[in-house]
C-alpha cells in the first residue's frame, strides 16, 4: 500500500484551521489541550524520540524524549498527533527495532503510516501558507528554521515541497 501523503497534508490543514492555529511556531499544546492528551517527558529514553501509548479504558499519553533538541521533539509530537488524526492502528505504526532491522538488512522503507505522519507533521509544523509569506527569503534556511522550531532538514524539505507543490498551483491558477 502507497502512503496517502496528500490526505495527510490535508489534514494536518484541517487540525491548523481546527483549532485556529496561524501563528508561527505552530502551538502544538493547543492540539493536545483540545483532545485532552497529555505528554510526558522522558529524560532517559536512549531509543525512542517518542510514542503514544494507549491503555485500554483509559486517555491516550504521548511520551516525548526530554534529550532531544526542541526541533526533534516538536516533530515527534506532531508525528504522533498524525498517528491520532489519520486514524492509524496499532498495526500500521511501525516497530522501531523491526524498522532499524528493516533498514539494516533489508532495505525495506518505512512503514506508509510512518511516512503519512511525517508528511502530517511536516505541514503541520510548517504550513504550506505560511511559508508562503516567506516566499522572498527562502535560502535562508537556518532563519526559517529557528522561526519555525524545526530542524535545518526539515525546513530544506519543507521548502523543496513549497516549490514543488506550491509552483503547480500558481501555474494552475
Amino acid at each position: 500500500m502507497e502512503p496517502n501523503t496528500r490526505f495527510a497534508r490535508e489534514m494536518a490543514r484541517k487540525v491548523l484551521k481546527d483549532y485556529s492555529l496561524s501563528d508561527i511556531p505552530t502551538d502544538l499544546t493547543k492540539i493536545f489541550e483540545g483532545l485532552n492528551l497529555k505528554y510526558v517527558e522522558l529524560n532517559d529514553a536512549d531509543e525512542i524520540d517518542g510514542a503514544i501509548l494507549a491503555i485500554e479504558g483509559k486517555p491516550a499519553i504521548a511520551v516525548i524524549n526530554k534529550a532531544r533538541p526542541l526541533h526533534r521533539q516538536r516533530f515527534t509530537l506532531a508525528h504522533e498527533l498524525g498517528h491520532i488524526f489519520l486514524q492509524h492502528s496499532k498495526r500500521d505504526i511501525y516497530d522501531p527495532e523491526e524498522v532499524r532491522e528493516q533498514d539494516l538488512f533489508q532495505g525495506k522503507k518505512k512503514p506508509p503510516a510512518e511516512i503519512e505522519a511525517d508528511t502530517f507533521a511536516s505541514e503541520l509544523l510548517v504550513p504550506y501558507d505560511q511559508l508562503k509569506k516567506f516566499e522572498g527569503n527562502l535560502s535562508d534556511v537556518d532563519k526559517l528554521a529557528r522561526t519555525f522550531q524545526v530542524s535545518n532538514q526539515a525546513m530544506t524539505l519543507a521548502i523543496m515541497n513549497y516549490w514543488k507543490y506550491g509552483v503547480k498551483k500558481k501555474k494552475k491558477a
